[in-house]
């Protein structure tokens, strides 16, 4: 019976686990490549309207700023690199290193507007705001603490936008999110993972926003964005060389993710040149353990229906970012960018693990737009991400199952991010009024 409890709670923090990974180059697991526009500025205002459409992603009263009708959507790979060198004593320091942890992805986003009246503006955006996938490979030191991680979101979120007048406007908007999960555990340098956990879940929030236009030329603009509960439900599955049929067991382990707030600037400097400055705070903070329970009886009655099977500490900070930027419109058609940012990372050294090489880091980042004519634009943007060197110490038996010996290791990681958008406007544009004060 003991035997059997111990592989219940190894297969329990695989699921666990998996939330302990390194986000793909924003704080923790979350993504900030939602716009080609605005990784151009380093998503300096993008709350105040800098990033055009995109901007509704971090704040649904920039809808007002889009006349007409209107889509856009942007692609961006993302090419990192994190790499764990193994500096443990005893039989752990024999054992390799990890090589690149964490893969390269393509982000998609897209959004669309629709201008009812001079007032109202309807609106909607596609986006993956939480994602990773990491591997330490069989046979290397972090390998026995960690194999296999994936998460993978899709937020749909209806908008809508109120002019209140042409110095305020006001927007809202419903976040409906699908989460899946996927992890594998090894229990040793066997070529087969002893635990693959999976789990899904849809959840729900909102979003919030005002921008406010105080002059002429100046622009200012809070978003919010809710917490999204997420009730993972899922399955805890063992695959062992040892005869029998795979143990299986079903899972819940029901995670919030976290709430931010963006803050922006646009401030019209002359007629071609135009600064802007952004910060960002995510609640990471408030992810301090994930718990793990079974939602089934299993193994002849060792684990019981509802079943705590393991707390996970994930200790995390709150999340903050700082950015500066600038566009300068260098002829009708097209437009440069440059920006930058230092982002605070919800891990330190205290609570890194060998699944999340994540630390405090620097973003640089060029871009431009090109208007290919009245209805289409073109965005290409390009950011270098400076990594903070990191460590891990995981102290001996602090892990389960509990491994007796410690594991230390020295952290580096950068990453490329390229991004490539298109905005088009449907109907006929109409020519700007200009306004006399």
């Amino acid at each position: 019976m003991k035997t059997v409890s111990m592989r219940t709670l190894l297969l329990s923090g695989a699921c666990v686990m998996a939330l302990g990974a390194n986000g793909a180059l924003a704080g923790g697991f979350g993504l900030h490549e939602q716009s080609a526009e605005a990784l151009g500025e380093s998503f300096a205002g993008v709350a105040a309207g800098a990033g055009g459409l995109s901007a509704m992603f971090w704040n649904p009263a920039t809808l007002t700023n889009s006349p007409g009708i209107q889509t856009s959507s942007s692609y961006t790979l993302i090419v990192p690199y994190a790499s764990d060198t193994n500096t443990s004593p005893g039989p752990i320091a024999a054992l390799p290193s990890a090589g690149n942890t964490i893969g390269t992805a393509l982000v998609p986003a897209s959004y669309a507007s629709y201008q009812l009246n001079n007032q109202w503006w309807l609106g909607v955006a596609i986006n993956s705001p939480f994602g990773l996938a990491t591997k330490n490979n069989f046979g290397t030191a972090p390998g026995l603490w960690g194999l296999t991680t994936s998460v993978f979101t899709t937020d749909i979120t209806p908008e809508l936008a109120f002019k209140v007048n042409d110095w305020i406007s006001v927007g809202v908007g419903v976040q409906i999110e699908y989460m899946e999960l996927r992890e594998t555990q090894a229990k040793n340098q066997a070529a087969v993972p002893v635990a693959i956990a999976k789990a899904r879940s849809w959840g729900a929030g909102f979003t919030a926003g005002v921008t406010l236009k105080p002059i002429d030329g100046t622009e200012i603009g809070v978003g919010y964005r809710s917490q999204v509960r997420q009730g993972l439900q899922g399955s805890l599955t063992a695959i062992t060389p040892a005869p029998g049929a795979p143990f299986y067991t079903t899972i819940s382990a029901p995670l919030t993710l976290p709430d931010s707030v963006s803050v922006g600037l646009r401030q019209r400097i002359t007629p071609q040149l135009t600064l802007l400055a952004g910060l960002e705070w995510t609640g990471w903070g408030r992810l301090q353990s994930l718990s793990v329970s079974a939602t089934a009886p299993a193994l002849g009655g060792a684990i019981a229906n509802g079943q705590v099977l393991r707390v996970e500490n994930l200790r995390y900070r709150d999340g903050w970012m700082y950015s500066l930027g600038g566009e300068y419109q260098w002829d009708p058609n097209l437009t440069l960018r440059a920006g930058a940012a230092y982002e605070v990372s919800p891990v330190t050294n205290a609570n890194r693990d060998v699944r999340l090489i994540d630390a405090d880091r620097v973003w640089l980042s060029l871009g431009a737009s090109y208007k290919v004519s009245s209805k289409l634009k073109i965005d290409l943007s390009y950011a270098h991400i400076f990594y903070a060197n990191g460590t891990i110490n995981i102290p001996a038996g602090s892990t389960f199952p509990a491994i007796p010996v410690a594991y230390t290791g020295n952290t580096s990681a950068r990453g490329d991010v390229l991004s490539v958008g298109m905005t088009y406007r449907w109907d006929a544009p109409v020519a700007a009024v200009v306004a006399k004060y």
